[in-house]
């Protein structure tokens, strides 16, 4: 039984906290061969699905400090390059950062096809649907629950973004495209950098951004929610980075609310309808934040900190069940 994991290059990833290598890490504990490619190296030749994958032998990692794993140096042994069928892998776990780029894209085009040739008596689990990614947006879905997400605008236009924030005291920032944080600012009315930092992120106005109220409620945490196919089977309590407003890697286990489990209810039918079977929520106070689709992290920093066992649950699930599983 082989794995595939559609990845951004080896030497990029920190095996000490990323989840696509806690992935790689249980698959090869149960016994089944983990693969790995750059979405360069999809192709379709014949009609049919390939990837030029190199086989990996992952060295053993135990938990240290923190959410962080004691990983040696090198991490991993690869095999040669080889042409790989996709066909004839149990499962694809797509796991490329964001941005959604022309290669991300023509790389979600290629795995289409896996439904196509694959055998009805073995399907390929697709983790997640390549048509789910390029439909659904992290930071734009929640935008169809209006009622779960706080005040939102989602503009490239200066002014905009001022009536918005004479609304409110606070505002935070981000790029429609970001990931863990990268190029979020708070501002405040009386920053006086508020014409720079909306001509940076907008890029002078020719790129919307996501606009929200800052929400006081982060101080108290935000709750990182592990979906998988629709069910909240764990969730994780990060706060702020000491000296910063944003929040990266969890420092605790979280109690599920009944608001939570609320908006977990009703993302489900379109994460359904959408293919989209590993997600990560992030819930400020009532409040749904983003919803993680194209690589969803911090399964591989709770496994480290909280003892948790997210990523051999979700690899040994998917084998299991290669489609969605309504829950019994």
């Amino acid at each position: 039984m082989k794995t595939l994991f559609v990845i951004d290059p080896l030497d990029r990833l920190d095996a000490s906290l990323d989840t696509s290598i806690g992935l790689m890490h249980a698959a090869q504990e149960l016994g089944v061969e983990v693969w790995a490619a750059e979405a360069r190296q999809l192709e379709v030749v014949g009609g049919r699905p390939m990837a030029r994958a190199r086989a990996l032998k992952l060295a053993p990692s135990t938990p240290a400090d923190g959410c962080r794993w004691t990983v040696p140096d090198p991490w991993y042994d690869a095999g040669p390059e080889e042409q790989l069928r996709i066909d004839d892998v149990a499962a694809v776990f797509l796991r490329l950062e964001p941005p959604v780029d022309l290669d991300f894209l023509a790389a979600t085009h290629v795995l289409d096809l896996v439904g196509r040739t694959a055998s009805a008596d073995a399907p390929t689990a697709m983790v997640n649907d390549p048509r789910g990614l390029r439909a659904c947006s992290e930071h734009l879905l929640g935008l169809s629950f209006p009622d779960l997400v706080p005040p939102t605008v989602v503009t490239a236009n200066a002014e905009t973004i001022r009536h918005f924030l004479a609304e409110h005291e606070r505002i935070v920032v981000k790029p429609v495209d970001g990931f863990s944080g990268r190029g979020v600012f708070l501002v405040s009315r009386s920053d006086p950098n508020l014409a720079s930092i909306v001509e940076s992120s907008t890029h002078s106005g020719q790129r919307a951004v996501v606009v929200q109220p800052y929400l006081p409620e982060v101080e108290a945490g935000n709750n990182r929610i592990y979906l998988l196919d629709g069910v909240a089977v764990g969730a994780s309590l990060r706060h702020p980075v000491p000296g910063d407003f944003r929040i990266v890697s969890p420092d605790g286990p979280a109690e599920l609310t009944d608001r939570d489990l609320e908006i977990v209810a009703r993302l489900a039918p379109t994460l359904q309808r959408n293919g989209l079977r590993c997600v990560g929520l992030d819930i400020i106070g009532e409040h749904l934040i983003e919803v993680n689709v194209t690589s969803p992290g911090a399964l591989r920093k709770a496994d480290a900190l909280l003892g948790t066992t997210y990523c051999a649950d979700l690899v040994s699930h998917v084998l299991t069940h290669p489609t969605w599983k309504e829950p019994s």
